[in-house]
């Protein structure tokens, strides 16, 4: 396994989902919709992902002497780690955020605990849209891409609206104070179980209909 994740790192990755990582100054902005931040880390993956399979990356796998299950799991790996690292690299620009929260988001969630909690929901999501899709077969792309763009999208539309309509997210959860960050907590919770659990549920189905595609 720890030689399939060198090789995911040194073969697989590409310079662009880790460019998109800077795209968590997004959250610098006053009026703007902070979970968008979250959707270009999928895109960072997807055109990684794309890389690979325009460079035969499967068919490389398939002449290890290393099972199915593995490659799937050296993939996910990669993928959980770009995403946390999306985590870590928001911190300091929300922290900045917080410095002028006297300017309100319009739009809905602050950069605040409860953005990071709303945000792993979202990445679970597309971790339970896009990769049983695509492994299917193992080569599909565009369509699980644009299937789970648009339940992101849609995701993040329910989220912004109830923003302004839940008393708990309107209240509580679009404030810097840090007596209500404090109360955002059990959301932030939420998100990393609904993460964790969705993540494993996505890599079970995906080892499972990997497992039956005959390459």
């Amino acid at each position: 396994m720890k030689q399939l994740i060198y090789k995911e790192w040194t073969l697989v990755m590409t310079p662009v989902p880790l460019m998109f990582l800077a795209l968590s100054g997004l959250l610098l902005i006053p009026s703007y919709p902070y979970f968008v931040t979250f959707f270009y880390t999928s895109l960072g993956i997807f055109l990684m992902m794309q890389s690979a399979r325009e460079n035969n990356d499967l068919a490389f796998g398939m002449l290890l002497p290393v099972p199915k299950q593995a490659m799937v799991t050296a993939r996910f790996s990669t993928v959980v780690t770009l995403q946390l690292l999306q985590l870590i690299v928001c911190v300091p620009f929300a922290l900045i955020r917080a410095s002028y929260s006297h300017v309100a988001n319009p739009v809905g969630f602050e950069a605040n605990v409860s953005f990071f909690g709303v945000g792993l929901m979202l990445l679970a999501l597309f971790n339970l849209t896009f990769f049983p899709m695509h492994y299917k077969n193992g080569y599909d792309l565009g369509k699980p891409f644009l299937i789970s763009a648009i339940y992101q999208f849609v995701f993040i539309a329910a989220a912004e609206t109830l923003s302004h309509i839940i008393p708990y997210l309107s209240a509580v959860c679009q404030s810097y104070a840090a007596a209500d960050q404090v109360k955002q907590l059990p959301l932030l919770a939420a998100g990393a179980v609904i993460y964790a659990a969705g993540t494993y549920l996505a890599w079970c189905i995906s080892i499972r209909r990997f497992a039956r595609v005959d390459l």
